[in-house]
């Protein structure tokens, strides 16, 4: 069995070796099967089953352990799952291989697609809105000096403003950092005199 690592799980392929699917615990003498599709580079794709057997102290044979059915890409788990185990029937939503809901009995609803749709949409959209790390500084970084701007070339171009406009303006006087009373005040278009 060849298993490759990657974070907290790891890739394995299946008892026929043709096929590499994700197994988010992995436990010595755990076999997998897949009765699907697959891609190019061999992890499991598309919709099908996935039986996962355990090899149980003291039994040469694995077990069956529990049938997945479900979509995969890339050879994780990807949506609504049915996870049939111990004569029960139980349904939870997966997003790249891993289970982002609790079990639920029966199996899973239409619905279900939806809920997983949104979930997915919700996440990338978290992704996107993270802000930038506090020491990485933000992207176009230049230093004000007067009435000039010196950019990360160290070229100078004529600013519309300075903190010292803001000063000779007759602002309020508050307790707040100098770039953060830049973004605050109004540009200087704006501005009533």
């Amino acid at each position: 069995m060849v298993a490759l690592a990657r974070g907290e799980g790891n890739y394995q392929s299946t008892r026929d070796g043709k096929t590499f699917v994700w197994n988010n615990h992995p436990n010595p003498g755990d076999v997998a099967t897949w009765s699907g599709g697959r891609d190019p580079a061999g992890y499991a794709h598309g919709f099908g089953l996935l039986a996962w057997y355990t090899k149980e102290p003291g039994i040469v044979t694995p077990q069956l352990y529990a049938r997945y059915w479900g979509r995969m890409v890339d050879g994780k788990l990807e949506g609504p799952v049915n996870v049939h185990a111990k004569r029960k029937t139980l349904h939870a939503i997966f997003i790249d291989g891993t289970r982002v809901t609790g079990w639920t009995a029966g199996t899973a609803p239409t619905r279900a697609t939806a809920r997983w749709s949104m979930m997915v949409a919700k996440q990338r959209a978290t992704a996107e809105r993270e802000p930038e790390s506090p020491a990485a500084g933000p992207v176009d970084q230049s230093i004000e000096t007067g009435d000039q701007r010196a950019d990360d070339t160290g070229q100078k171009a004529e600013s519309g403003e300075s903190i010292q406009d803001l000063y000779t303006e007759r602002w309020p006087k508050t307790d707040i950092d100098d770039s953060l009373r830049l973004l605050a005040f109004p540009p200087r278009s704006l501005r009533l005199r």
